[in-house]
């Protein structure tokens, strides 16, 4: 499942039918860093997780990510996976050798894998933006406290401007304000608008991703009609928010384009 721009869903009616149908959950965290769900971190549910250091998300490391699991087996497996299958630096990796001892035991290949090992680097920008992790949460929290306090005084903008809020047990860890736009407003002109002021925007993980062509391509489905993603993909946007803390004058500026391009 997909923790979407910090937020989730029910969790609790999610781990009822994990339970119920004996389910394997992995948990798409990749937008969600930091967010808790009655006090519990997202990506901690489930016996997988990932997270991703893009540099849009809540932190970076240039590119890549993070996959978490429950227990070593699976770490070991996954630590293969990521270097081509390579028996290197696992637990097992004697064993593994005396298995196959026509081979280099410097070189054994003994999965299928991907080469998706970060540089040190990455790793290094990673490692130094989890020690701020906290206050990104908190800046970003404030950001957008700050930009809803000013679209509530702007009646043109708050009836046209529809924010989608954290979920019910949810403390989110924002990275961006998801909005819906009033049916009457054409987005592709909205959007012009905006980003012609110097505002950039995002859609909403896409939009329904149904529509994009590397679907059509594989024929992956006939016809499914999704009305709600189809509604996210013709009103929906989002904005992003940043790591210091806006000025005032900023935040007005913000809510004026927004008025200016409705």
């Amino acid at each position: 499942m997909v923790h979407v721009l910090g937020n989730c869903s029910n969790m609790d009616e999610v781990l009822k039918i994990k339970k119920r149908y004996n389910l394997i959950l992995i948990e798409d965290t990749c937008e969600s860093l930091g967010t808790k769900y009655k006090k519990k971190i997202l990506g901690t549910f489930g016996e997988f997780s990932s997270f991703s250091f893009y540099s849009s998300h809540q932190i970076s490391s240039g590119e890549g990510g993070m996959i978490c699991c429950q227990n070593r087996e699976d770490y070991e497996i996954i630590k293969s996976l990521r270097s081509h299958g390579w028996s290197r630096g696992l637990i097992n990796e004697n064993k593994i050798a005396r298995q196959n001892k026509q081979l280099d035991k410097r070189f054994i290949f003994y999965n299928s894998g991907f080469n998706l090992r970060p540089t040190d680097i990455t790793a290094s920008i990673g490692l130094n933006q989890f020690r701020d992790l906290d206050k990104f949460i908190k800046t970003r929290s404030y950001n957008r406290n700050k930009i809803l306090n000013e679209i509530e005084k702007n009646n043109l903008v708050k009836n046209n401007l529809f924010l989608i809020k954290e979920n019910k047990f949810v403390k989110p860890s924002w990275f961006g304000i998801p909005i819906i736009l009033s049916k009457k407003i054409s987005r592709k002109k909205f959007i012009n608008k905006v980003e012609s002021k110097g505002v950039e925007t995002r859609p909403i993980i896409s939009g329904n991703f149904l529509k994009q062509p590397s679907i059509k391509k594989y024929k992956l489905h006939k016809n499914l009609k999704l009305k709600n993603s189809d509604y996210i993909n013709d009103h929906g946007f989002f904005i992003g928010l940043p790591t210091k803390k806006m000025k005032s004058k900023n935040i007005k500026r913000l809510v004026k384009v927004f008025e200016k391009s409705i």
